[in-house]
């Protein structure tokens, strides 16, 4: 059984309950599952869409995440998703993603170094073979029946602490066919690409009839 949950939000009250940032989201979709410790594994994913009103705050997880006590309950909407919802052949999608490229670093002697460096992918052709592959990893195909759409590459500033980093989102839309039901249920509730803790990565599904 999955949960799937929204918030909605005016940009005053996010102002009040400090939701600046990304990472201020971050710790508000941990703080919907008050049950859960620091050190548990995350088995939700969430998407922020934003305009100059109001914020939408998505969250699907396997355990029923509770509604903030500064919400009202009209701001707060949830349901449950069948199993059943996952077992269809071919989905609209759209996909909110932090795409990148991993790059080797090697020391002083040329040899490669274990752990490699995290570049962000912002070229139309990459971004392309990126989802391509990550489809293939997650048991699905692009269908090119529906054109494939990809936004420009948005930069998204994270304050973390006393730490500042760089996101940069790049959102998917089109139709794909499901190879492997099991590995795409896996997708859809772990995410897609890096950053999935700071609002990336949610495969959105409308299925096709």
């Amino acid at each position: 059984m999955s949960h799937l949950a929204r918030l909605t939000v005016d940009r005053y009250e996010a102002a009040r309950q400090r939701l600046h940032g990304l990472y201020d989201w971050h710790e508000l979709s941990w703080n919907l599952f008050p049950n859960k410790k620091n050190d548990d594994k995350r088995d939700f994913v969430t998407r922020l869409d934003a305009d100059e009103r109001e914020f939408k705050f998505t969250i699907l997880s396997a355990n029923k995440p509770e509604r903030p006590s500064w919400c009202p309950a009209e701001c707060w909407k949830e349901k449950v998703v069948p199993e059943a919802f996952f077992k269809r052949d071919r989905y609209l999608f759209k996909l909110l993603a932090n795409p990148t490229k991993t790059l080797s670093n090697r020391d002083p002697r040329g040899n490669k170094k274990k752990n490699g460096s995290h570049y962000a992918i912002t070229k139309k052709d990459e971004l392309s073979a990126w989802i391509f592959q990550k489809g293939e990893k997650n048991g699905f195909r692009i269908d090119d029946e529906i054109e494939l759409e990809i936004s420009p590459p948005v930069f998204h500033k994270l304050y973390r602490k006393s730490d500042e980093g760089i996101l940069v989102g790049v959102e998917f839309k089109g139709c794909l066919e499901v190879m492997d039901k099991e590995k795409l249920f896996k997708a859809a509730h772990e995410g897609i690409g890096r950053a999935r803790g700071f609002g990336f990565g949610m495969l959105v599904l409308k299925p096709i009839l």
